[in-house]
């Protein structure tokens, strides 16, 4: 792969971060036309999309600091802010984007439940462009593997380890489903759904169950790992979320029945 575009040149730039700044343009401009084709503001899915920008980028970084690695800052407290080394976890910076967005749209008084339905496959886009960069940069990689499906990191830079040997493509799996889930919810979600933010929940339970899965394929330790090595930290996010979209289809249902 190519964790840096115009290697060893002036021009020199990690390839991980001009394709996130990339997931953020896409998500971006599908957002506005998913809004317009729901009744809404695009120039609010903007603000929208900064405001989940900002706050996923924030809460990755909080995740990894005092989930994954609190040893280590705490050894090393200035390395918090070498946001260039990496150290991002995406599943913190999704609940901490949603919780920040639905601030931001309280506060401006919008119709949570059909932003909900509007963000849903802009966040499926981000993902998938953003795993990209993942790719490129040899992060998140999977474990060594026989099999055909096996990748082979041979830069230097490259955040892989080890080297030379066929990996699990993790990267490329999690890229390919988010792309093909962003087309699948643009296809059946053309108009807003019956039950305002349904399909934002169906979003998460989806991805959770996808990355619960995948995490059995990666082989970077570094992202956290319990119970003997059997479960990384996104595997516990990513069971608490499934808890959460179940308690809410029930409340969503509860909801709806008619009193008697």
């Amino acid at each position: 792969m190519r964790p840096f575009l115009f290697p060893y040149t002036i021009f020199e730039t990690p390839t991980y971060y001009v394709l996130y700044l990339l997931a953020f343009l896409g998500a971006i401009l599908l957002g506005t036309r998913k809004a317009q084709s729901y009744g809404l503001s695009p120039v609010r899915a903007v603000d929208v999309g900064i405001v989940i920008f900002i706050s996923g980028v924030t809460g990755a970084r909080l995740f990894h600091i005092f989930i994954e690695a609190p040893r280590y800052y705490w050894d090393h407290p200035i390395r918090v802010f070498y946001f260039w080394q990496g150290g991002f976890v995406l599943f913190g910076g999704i609940l901490v984007g949603i919780l920040a967005t639905y601030i931001y749209l309280r506060i401006m008084k919008e119709q949570i439940g059909k932003w909900a339905d509007v963000i849903a496959p802009c966040l499926f886009v981000g993902i998938g462009i953003g795993r990209g960069g993942c790719l490129a940069a040899g992060c998140c990689y999977g474990r060594p593997t026989n099999s055909i499906l096996g990748m082979v990191f041979s830069d230097p830079r490259s955040a892989a380890s080890p080297l030379n040997t066929p990996l699990y493509p993790t990267q490329a799996m999690e890229m390919l489903f988010a792309l093909f889930a962003a087309l699948a919810f643009l296809k059946i979600f053309r108009k807003p759904p019956k039950v305002p933010g349904s399909s934002f929940v169906w979003m998460l339970v989806f991805y959770s169950l996808f990355r619960f899965s995948i995490e059995f394929l990666r082989g970077d330790a570094d992202r956290g790992l319990f119970l003997g090595g059997h479960l990384a930290t996104s595997q516990f996010i990513a069971l608490g979320t499934l808890l959460g979209c179940l308690i809410w289809f029930a409340w969503a249902h509860s909801r709806s029945k008619p009193i008697s």
